[in-house]
């Protein structure tokens, strides 16, 4: 039994082994599909990894190529980098200072902290731009604009990179259209903050978003920013308050008296707002344009004194005719009478009553004009006819030493035997009728000028105005019909040019208006001139527009701050550069001032044009004074000057040699000496 029971035992173990054996291969066999299996999936997926990688490559080698990029390595243990992509250096690559020769000197100290923040770890990646010349090393200046973004590679120390990898873009047109869009930013903000009209922004709640230099000056801002007006809506100001109770804004022109009393602001002003919609039709914002009419309507008034005076003088003329006219009925005369017998002259103060008898001597040395004394009293001369003589004399009856006129009406009388025994006439004192018939001839003299003046005055004011405004009408209906931008812009800035010459002429007839109204007012304020002039020779250089002339700005200092009436100095300079384009045909217009010892500014106009002779130099400065009649102007600017410089306390005047030597014009007034504020 029991060896039958060992040998069974065996059995079964050996039965055992050879299942576990048949295990051990049948799971062996199972690893090895499935290791296959997901090797077969790994390359799989690390080919189609390669093919992502290969596409994702080519499709960054046209990106590159499509933005006109390079890719540069520099080794930084070498100093030396090389195109990783592109042909932006020689195939052999470039040393680290060599490369600097292509960076522009300007630019060198920008790429050097570029590449010093990289490698100082201050930064993984970093950016910078900068001019790179396409000629290389051989220095032609062919300057691009480089965008350069770079990224550092370290290797097993973390604290110095071994490469840096740079793209480079080239972006000088970009840069370019981004210039050239900050320059016609520039232009638009300077014609916005330049206009001669107030212009204001306002969204449509109608809070303040902008307004220009003339809209502040009108409203009395007292700061750019000045918290009255940003902080109340143009709903709530008093002049719109009951126009747009409703809040609705629609185009809307009118004139009204605008007064704000926390600005003090007191003026006749016309206004125009005009809603600004998108295309679903939402308003957005809300256009305020504000002109101040005051002296317009000063002018207005003004010339309603003016007709109110003419009438005056004509009633005044009417009564002097009708004062000539009862003098001639009731006038101081007496009756006289001479006899040659005994040469004496009776006096008779009515057709009886004796006032003076007197002797012919004496009435000789009462007559001032010798000749008239044989006339009147000579018997030996011919005096059978009556005749009528206007004598002056001193006086005959009445008191004092002052002469007077007479006259005199002398008629011969005879006896009965037709001797002549003497004369007889009427002798009247029109002293007064004399008097009063030369200011009669100086009411009518004064009259004719004022009216001449005022015809002339008129008809070159409408001659004046007439040729900019046909060119403006004219070119303006032209503008339509024209199909190219750059015909379109000539006829824009023809326009525009002639606004401008319509604009100054009404200027100078408000300037002299005012200064018929009673003289120019001058205020004096704090300004830094340098910033102003350096702003008004900006709007003048627009107006030299004659080829071969150049303008030419002197100012001496950055800042120079004074205190005097900036806007009447300003309306000098234009004048005097307005006069000088004028008459220049080449050379240059160089305007500038300097701060003398004497504590006075002087300001100077130089050009190069035809010149003024000596003899039209003292009359230059006078009204409606043209030397030439063929070119446009009114010959108001330089007297408006010339009122300007006396209301300053100042002096103006002109040097010139003659025809063909050009002309200087100059200003010199006082000014506060403030020399601690001058820097050059």
């Amino acid at each position: 039994m029991d060896s039958i029971f060992l040998n069974s035992i065996k059995n079964i173990g050996s039965e055992s082994m050879d299942l576990v054996s048949l295990l051990i291969v049948f799971f062996t066999a199972i690893a090895f599909v499935i290791t296959w299996v997901f090797n077969r999936i790994s390359i799989l997926r690390i080919r189609k990894r390669v093919d992502q990688i290969k596409e994702s490559s080519a499709v960054l080698q046209r990106t590159l190529d499509i933005d006109n990029s390079w890719v540069l390595r520099l080794d930084i243990k070498r100093q030396h980098a090389d195109n990783l992509h592109g042909d932006l250096l020689p195939k052999e690559g470039m040393g680290y200072q060599e490369s600097f020769h292509c960076i522009h000197p300007d630019d060198r100290h920008i790429y050097r902290e570029f590449i010093q923040r990289m490698y100082n770890g201050e930064t993984i990646s970093d950016e910078c731009t900068f001019r790179w010349d396409m000629s290389g090393v051989k220095g032609l200046g062919q300057w691009r604009y480089m965008h350069d973004q770079g990224i550092a590679e370290y290797g097993q120390k973390k604290d110095v990179p071994i490469h840096i990898f740079c793209t480079l873009t080239d972006i000088t047109e970009q840069v370019a259209l981004e210039q050239k869009e900050r320059e016609m930013t520039d232009k638009y903000r300077q014609t916005f903050e330049q206009s001669i009209v107030g212009q204001a922004f306002y969204d449509k709640d109608g809070n303040l978003l902008t307004a220009n230099r003339k809209m502040r000056e009108i409203l009395k801002f007292q700061s750019e920013d000045d918290p009255y007006y940003y902080s109340n809506t143009l709903f709530d100001m008093p002049t719109f308050r009951d126009v747009l109770n409703n809040r609705r804004v629609e185009e809307l022109t009118f004139c009204t008296k605008s007064v704000i009393i926390e600005r003090g602001v007191n003026c006749y002003t016309e206004m125009r707002l005009h809603p600004i919609y998108e295309d679903n039709g939402e308003m957005i914002f809300i256009t305020l344009s504000i002109r101040d009419v005051t002296q317009e309507r000063e002018l207005y008034l003004q010339n309603k004194r003016n007709s109110i005076e003419m009438r005056r003088a004509n009633e005044a003329i009417q009564q002097y005719e009708t004062e000539l006219q009862y003098l001639m009925d009731k006038c101081d005369m007496r009756f006289w009478r001479s006899t040659f017998a005994d040469h004496t002259i009776t006096i008779y103060h009515g057709l009886s009553t004796k006032e003076a008898v007197m002797s012919i001597e004496e009435v000789r040395n009462h007559i001032v004009d010798s000749n008239l004394k044989e006339e009147l009293l000579n018997s030996e001369k011919d005096i059978s006819s009556p005749k009528t003589i206007l004598v002056q004399t001193r006086p005959f009856f009445h008191e004092g030493d002052k002469l007077q006129w007479n006259i005199v009406d002398r008629v011969p009388y005879c006896d009965e035997e037709g001797r002549l025994l003497g004369t007889y006439g009427i002798i009247r004192n029109i002293t007064s009728l004399i008097e009063k018939q030369q200011r009669l001839r100086e009411e009518t003299e004064r009259a004719k000028d004022s009216g001449r003046l005022k015809s002339v005055f008129m008809a070159n004011m409408t001659h004046e105005i007439r040729t900019p405004l046909n060119s403006i009408v004219g070119f303006s209906d032209v503008l339509p019909m024209l199909s190219t931008k750059e015909e379109k812009q000539e006829i824009i800035r023809v326009i525009m040019n002639n606004c401008d010459m319509l604009m100054r002429l009404i200027n100078d007839i408000l300037a002299i208006s005012s200064l018929d109204a009673g003289g120019i007012h001058i205020e004096l304020r704090k300004v830094n001139f340098a910033k102003s002039f350096d702003d008004i020779c900006e709007s003048l250089r627009e107006r030299v527009q004659v080829p071969g002339v150049e303008f030419i700005k002197d100012n001496p200092y950055t800042e120079f701050v004074t205190c005097i009436d900036n806007e009447r100095i300003l309306q000098v300079i234009t004048n005097f550069v307005t006069n000088a384009v004028k008459y220049t045909r080449q050379g240059h217009i160089k305007v500038g001032y300097r701060y003398e010892e004497s504590g006075d500014l002087y300001i100077y106009c130089e050009d190069t044009g035809a010149g003024i002779p000596r003899e039209y130099q003292s009359k230059i400065f006078e009204r409606f004074v043209k030397l030439n009649d063929y070119i446009q102007g009114t010959g108001l600017g330089l007297s408006i000057c010339k009122a300007i410089a006396d209301s300053c306390q100042g002096q103006i005047g002109v040097d010139s040699e003659g025809d063909g030597h050009g002309s200087t014009f100059w200003l010199k007034i006082p000014c506060e000496e403030l020399n601690s504020q001058i820097k050059k």
